[in-house]
């Protein structure tokens, strides 16, 4: 078998789909071809997006917990998947395996590979059919969102339509998304990739925007759903798609026609018309159609009522849309490149999200301004109308009905016409009905005299529709807002809103209007004057000479007060605009600082200022230098602040503490220290002495000068700091104060020299002086034991001291090693600290370097904690033996502990670093150890251990954003590969260390079984391990293997006794509650309750293993069977035998299923027998169609002989599963010893018997070749019929145990029902007539029958009855008897439709006096 080589591959080489399979012979060829990380990867995304998409799909359209969260937010939860994968996790996906095999996989290829089948393929098709055609208008309106979504998240970083990098070469899903282009190396790139990526780009656009158009047509067509209510509902929503969809696609044709591309912007261009065709169609075209669908649902329930006003507020803000994006945005009445006009268009075009037709290019023949412009312009007389009239003007119903005919939502306009003319047809009524209205108001205005006002008779102005306070505030926001966004229409928006606001809803005493209540003509009222005022504060309200019209209409409406201070507001807005720069700044710190209008203030306000810098400056000069001030960051500003405070400074230093002072003088050196440590020597601690004057510690002494010109140096050691390190040396009990204070200073100043030696080596630049530090350090932490970290290191020793309490909690079987480790851990803080010191955050490092300055010099440096392992594996042979292996266990606990940080906190990406770095590092760095513990190798297994991460990232919160969901998949991804990675180690360790194979196996097996925590997928992983590779590998790993798996399966059987009495109270207390099974053979394998649930799940995967080594092994079954069979493994018992199958299928592939029937049998005790009848009945599975091998027929023979009972008799239990294979004559002589056996040996004998004939159950077969016997197996008409004939007087059966065997037959209503009795007892009287006399339990079943099936009379009474008359039943007394006591029962049931009576008369003369002689008629 191959071997496992990349921990990354999820040992899928290996691993056979079945667990139970049967190992490959030698000469058989394995094929060594790896299965494409792309194809995995894109199985492993369809399986979520397939998942998620049919949970979708299978939805009901019903909230679950409707008091928890609505139906909209539960659907979004479950499609939140589908957006993280087609967004997010594709791109992320096909960046990894490119950067992972780059000699493999291009970057280019798998994000087009991944795109094109999750979401060409997938995604976007399966969407774009539920948004079209999905019959529960929650789900459509879920779908149409989800486009919306996608269109969002594609854009951001590192999504397909990213535009956040800077970087040219990582735009879209090529980079991280990095907005700096500095951040990260720019990748190669020419202008003909880029180019090639542009057009990939712009087809994905194309694609995303063209199927969004696509899923809002459909719901916008009229009687989508039969309900009105649901038809609004439905509409709505697909207005409001069409909304969000109408700028990004007008967007994207601006960029094809500029790329003169007018092919891909028409094909977007058809659909986008269709789409405002249909929108336009449910505001203007639903009288025409359907009898003013909306008024119905108005007038209807409250439900309908706000469906219909949902739906037309959604075309109202669909028309200002409209009328937003076909409009020009230039300004009225100015150069179009003076200054101001330049400045308010740049303003307005800050949005992104604005489009106007200066965005779109000329030159396409279609798609021109002037037709968009068009529309707009009509869509906004239509808003207007709105306004002023409170609802659509009627219009002439023969141009509605023209409009509705030419309408045909889904059509291609090739008709000849032009896009444009559908979506004209419906708005110019709509426009020219309120335009004729206005035209006529406006003269009538002018005919009385009032300049510039209009008269409208509103009770001779018919309305096709009103507007309801919704849509009402919505079409005047449309109005105002168009007012300021496109400045061409001020004037007329200023014109309508102020005519409104005149003749406002409600006329003077403002009460209730058409559908309008009191409260919302008051709201409307209100709403109007704001408009006014927020259009008369504008700056063209002045330049339009619309001031007038809108302070008229707030002056009549009782705001003048308010409509003079907006007037002047908007004529200083214009005087800044007209003015220069100086003028504007002076503007803005007024606006800023200024709340009045009296410029007097201003100059007040700078002395204020003046005086409190002042004031500031002389407090600071006051309180001296030498307090801590803090300078100013300006270089004047500081200088001046020193000179200014020379004269301030006190006559003495300050002191540090106020009984210290300090004993340096404030010398050259003084300042030069400072300087070399950047500072540090400023903060000395003068309680330190190795601080304060640890340098006096040595005393250098000249001597006179020499021949040679040279002084001979003396260096001598202060005396008392000599004394107190001998004293302290020597363990003196008693030790005075000062020797005390250097003993500690002396660890303080050792801890701080060594944080700081491990420090420099860890942000050394050069390879080589990284490594010499880390050796040394390696050193020094074993030889200052005891002494406490420092500051910058502590959370290393913190961490590895947390690291091994936490795995003392988890392996109790190493409890007392671990319990030592600790220990280990806290008497030697260094070690601890160097050995985790890799495991922590320590934020940027520098790159290492080597001599050549080459950034590649990972050869030169070396783990320091394999430096500290080193140093303990020498030191354990003079010394502690033991340091070594608590510091392995101490190690890897810290690894195990980094990871279980990094799976706790799913976000944080540098613990996920830190956890990946070290457990891709863990399985070189233990292969390069000189020994492994057990403890180490159960610390590594817990690597497994991530069954939490999994269960986070598989559970659906609708409160996780799309980034936290991917985090949760991405941090279970790398904790499979991590889990991955210790499967890895325990292989090697397996393979190379022979001492450690056993402990490293039985891990390993612990892991497969389920004893040892892991995830199911981790589970399966190690099973497949121990079981394909580890056990083919020679005959002592397969010894190890087989030795483990028993301690597991023996671990199993425990839990099983230790745990019976607990099942069988449940059991007990559980079957009080429930129904019997109807099938109790296969209720006896099931779980009864709960706890025996818990234990099967418990026990089942040691058995499974157990099992899978039986296929290779058949002579271990003796095990499992004897462990099974023992007093209270009830438990275990059942999973054996639920899992029989298994071991069945695989062991009769292998070695014949024959031959493995007689070596259980020969292994088998009596105790273990039930399990050996289980096997045989496994090796003939029921559900099998072929019929049971002659050679396992034989075999189940010959067990049969050698297996006798206590009293020397053989037993038909062994034969029972393959009497389906047996022939009929044969089964016809064995049914003697099946009918001797107990109720349920003869009921499954039957059974079995029957199994392969289903479809001949009511045909007695005859055989082809009487001379031959051919037929195999016996239907239930033939066992009905045998039964009746057997002779059990020959065969030495009681008449009673005879009798009750039919009678079992009769109750057995799912075997021997109403029509198979029915077949049997025909056959038996057509033989009758045939000169057969009759079984002698005839006619007493013909008897039970009657009285257990009442389908039967009538057959009974008009054919069998006769038939045994015609045949002179009468001759044979017992049956005479039998016929007339059958007659008897059923001649009175004449009520019931039956009666025997006909068949009574049709007795001889002579019978029938007998018959009325014992049965007179009443």
């Amino acid at each position: 078998m191959m071997q496992i080589d990349d921990p990354l591959d999820p040992l899928s080489q290996q691993i056979d789909d079945d667990d139970n399979a049967a190992i490959e012979s030698d000469s058989s060829k394995v094929d060594e071809e790896e299965e494409s990380p792309l194809l995995l990867a894109l199985d492993d995304l369809e399986s979520r997006l397939v998942t998620a998409l049919n949970e979708f799909k299978s939805h009901s359209g019903r909230a679950s917990t409707p008091a928890v969260s609505n139906i909209h937010d539960e659907l979004a939860s479950i499609l939140r998947p589908v957006v993280e994968v087609a967004s997010h996790a594709g791109p992320a996906t096909a960046r990894a395996l490119a950067s992972t095999y780059p000699h493999m996989l291009n970057l280019d290829l798998c994000v087009d590979e991944i795109y094109t089948r999750v979401n060409s393929d997938l995604v976007l098709p399966v969407v774009l059919e539920s948004a079209q055609s999905d019959i529960v208008p929650a789900k459509r309106a879920a779908s149409l969102a989800l486009f919306h979504t996608l269109h969002v998240e594609w854009q951001k970083a590192g999504s397909y339509l990213d535009g956040t990098t800077n970087a040219p070469s990582l735009a879209g899903p090529y980079g991280p998304g990095i907005t700096s282009g500095g951040a990260i190396s720019n990748p190669p790139f020419n202008a003909l990739e880029a180019s090639r990526r542009s057009q990939i780009r712009a087809a994905r656009k194309a694609e995303l925007l063209r199927r969004w158009v696509q899923s809002a047509i459909p719901n916008l067509a009229p009687g989508t759903f039969t309900s009105a209510t649901l038809d609004a509902s439905a509409a709505g929503r697909g207005v409001l798609s069409a909304s969000a969809a109408l700028k990004p696609c007008l967007r994207y044709m601006a960029e094809r026609i500029g790329s003169a591309d007018d092919a891909g912007a028409l094909r977007l261009f058809l659909p986008v018309m269709r789409m405002i065709e249909g929108v336009l169609g449910r505001l203007f075209l639903e009288r025409a159609r359907g009898g003013n669908n909306m008024n119905e649902l108005e007038q209807g329930s409250k439900g309908g009522a706000a469906a219909g006003d949902s739906l037309r507020a959604s075309c109202v803000k669909f028309l200002e849309i409209v009328v937003l994006c076909f409009s020009n945005r230039a300004l009225p009445g100015m150069v179009a490149g003076s200054q101001a006009a330049l400045r308010m268009q740049k303003r307005e075009t800050t949005n992104a999200n604005d489009f106007s037709l200066e965005d779109l290019p000329p030159g396409h023949p279609i798609i021109t301004r002037e037709g968009l412009e068009e529309i707009g312009e009509y869509c906004f007389s239509t808003l207007r109308g709105l306004v002023l009239l409170g609802g659509q003007a009627a219009i002439d119903p023969n141009l509605l009905l023209a409009a509705a005919a030419s309408s045909s939502v889904g059509s291609d306009f090739m008709g000849g016409s032009s896009p444009f003319t559908q979506i004209l047809d419906i708005l110019k009524p709509a426009a020219l009905a309120f335009l004729k209205v206005e035209s006529a108001a406006e003269k009538a205005g002018a005919e009385s005299g009032d300049k510039g006002s209009i008269i409208l008779d509103r009770s001779s102005i018919e309305l096709d529709f009103g507007l309801s306070q919704k849509s009402y505030s919505l079409s005047i926001n449309a109005v105002q807002m168009l007012a300021t966004k496109r400045p061409l229409f001020f004037k007329d928006s200023s014109t309508c809103l102020a005519r409104r606001t005149i003749d406002p809803p409600g006329g003077a005493a403002g009460g209730p209007e058409g559908s309008l209540t009191k409260a919302a003509v008051t709201g409307i009222r209100v709403h109007l004057r704001s408009s006014c005022l927020t259009l008369l504060r504008h700056f063209l309200s002045v330049t339009s000479g619309c001031w007038e019209v809108l302070a008229n209409a707030l002056t009549q409406s009782g705001m003048q007060a308010q409509a003079d201070r907006a007037l002047i507001a908007s004529r200083q807005q214009l005087d800044l605009m007209k003015g220069g720069r100086a003028a504007r700044n002076r503007a803005a710190i007024f606006y800023t600082w200024d709340t009045s209008a009296d410029n007097s203030r201003a100059a007040k306000r700078q002395r204020d200022t003046d005086d409190a810098e002042a004031t500031v400056r002389a407090a600071k000069m006051a309180r001296g230098l030498g307090s801590g001030i803090q300078l100013p960051t300006s270089m004047v500003d500081a200088c001046e602040l020193v000179l200014l405070n020379l004269e301030n400074l006190p006559p003495k230093r300050p002191p540090v503490a106020a009984s210290t002072q300090r004993k340096h003088p404030m010398d050259l050196d003084f300042v030069m220290d400072a300087v070399i440590t950047n500072g540090a020597s400023l903060s000395i601690d003068e309680n330190h002495w190795y601080d304060r004057d640890g340098g006096d510690a040595w005393m250098m002494e000249e001597g006179e000068l020499g021949e040679d010109g040279r002084r001979a140096l003396t260096f001598t050691m202060n005396s008392k700091v000599l004394d107190a390190a001998e004293k302290s040396a020597q363990g003196a009990d008693k030790l005075g104060d000062s020797e005390k204070a250097f003993v500690e200073q002396s660890k303080l100043a050792a801890s701080r020299a060594f944080s700081r030696v491990l420090m420099s080596s860890s942000n050394a630049r050069s390879g080589a002086v990284a490594d010499f530090g880390k050796q040394l350090a390696a050193r020094l932490a074993w030889t200052l034991k005891g002494v406490k970290p420092s500051n910058d290191i502590e959370n290393a020793h913190a961490m590895a001291v947390e690291a091994t309490e936490n795995s003392l909690r988890k392996g109790a079987a190493s409890e007392e090693t671990l319990a030592g480790s600790l220990e280990f851990a806290l008497d030697y803080p260094l070690v601890s600290s160097c050995l985790a010191f890799d495991l922590v955050p320590k934020g940027p490092t520098v790159p290492l370097r080597d001599d050549a300055g080459s950034s590649n010099s990972a050869s030169f440096v070396s783990s320091l904690s394999m430096r500290i392992l080193n140093e303990a594996y020498v030191c354990s042979f003079n010394e502690n033996k033991e340091n070594y292996e608590k510091c392995l266990d101490v190690f890897v606990s810290s690894v195990v502990n980094a990871c279980d940080l990094s799976n706790k906190t799913p976000h944080d990406s540098e613990k996920k670093r830190i956890a990946n770095t070290a457990a891709s590092s863990l399985p070189q760095q233990l292969a390069a150890m000189p020994s492994v513990t057990g403890t180490a190798l159960n610390l590594v297994g817990s690597l497994c251990d991530i069954d939490e991460i999994s269960k986070k990232a598989s559970a659906k919160s609708s409160k996780q954003t799309i980034a936290e969901s991917a985090a949760l998949h991405a941090a279970k991804a790398a904790a499979e590969k991590r889990a991955t990675a210790a499967l890895l180690i325990l292989r090697d360790v397996a393979f190379q260390r022979d001492a450690m194979r056993g402990p490293a196996v039985d891990c390993a097996v612990a892991i497969a079984s389920g004893r040892l925590p892991g995830s199911p997928p981790i589970e399966d992983k190690a099973l497949k391990l121990v079981m394909n590779v580890i056990f083919p590998k020679n005959s002592d790993c397969a010894d190890k293997v087989v030795e483990s798996a028993t301690k597991e399966l023996e671990l199993a059987a425990r839990y099983s006794i230790d745990n019976y009495e607990k099942i069988v109270k449940a059991n007990e207390a559980s079957s009080k509650k429930k129904d019997k099974p109807r099938n109790a053979a296969k209720a006896a394998l099931l779980p009864q309750s709960d706890e025996e649930k818990i234990a099967l799940d418990r026990v089942r995967k040691p058995v499974v293993l157990f099992m899978a080594l039986c296929v290779r092994r058949p002579e271990i079954i003796k095990a499992i069977m004897e462990m099974s069979c023992r007093e209270g493994a009830d438990v275990l018992a059942k999973a054996v035998k639920t899992n029989m199958p298994k071991l069945t299928k695989a062991a009769s592939v292998k070695h014949g299923a024959a031959n493995i029937a007689l070596r259980v049998s020969d292994m088998a005790s009596e105790r273990e027998t039930p399990l050996l009848l289980s096997l045989l009945d496994n090796l003939a599975p029921s559900t099998d169609k072929s019929l049971p091998s002659q050679e396992l027929i034989d075999a189940c023979h010959e067990i049969q002989k050698n297996r006798l009972d206590a009293d020397g008799k053989t037993s038909s239990r062994y034969i029972i599963p393959i009497v389906s294979g047996m022939k009929r004559d044969e089964l016809v002589h064995k049914i003697p010893e099946f009918v001797r056996g107990s109720d349920d040996i003869f009921k499954a004998s039957l059974r079995r018997m029957a199994e392969k004939l289903g479809r001949y159950v009511l045909i007695f077969r005859d055989e082809p070749d009487p001379a031959e016997s051919t037929l195999r197996g016996m239907s239930s008409c033939e066992q009905m019929v045998y039964l009746h004939h057997l002779d059990f007087h020959a065969v030495g059966i009681p008449q009673k145990r005879y009798l009750d065997s039919i009678r079992l037959c009769l109750e057995d209503d799912e075997v021997f029902n109403d029509r198979v009795v029915q077949a049997a007892l025909d056959h038996m009287s057509g033989k009758f007539l045939e000169g057969e006399s009759l079984p002698l339990a005839y006619m007493r079943t013909i008897i039970l029958t009657c009285s257990k099936h009442e389908s039967l009379h009538s057959w009974i009474c008009h054919v069998l009855l006769p038939r045994l008359v015609e045949g002179n039943v009468y001759t044979d007394k017992r049956q005479w008897e039998g016929w007339m006591r059958c007659a008897k029962m059923l001649e009175n049931t004449r009520d019931h439709g039956v009666s025997s009576l006909e068949a009574i008369q049709k007795l001889p003369e002579e019978q029938l006096k007998m018959y009325r002689a014992k049965y007179p008629q009443k």
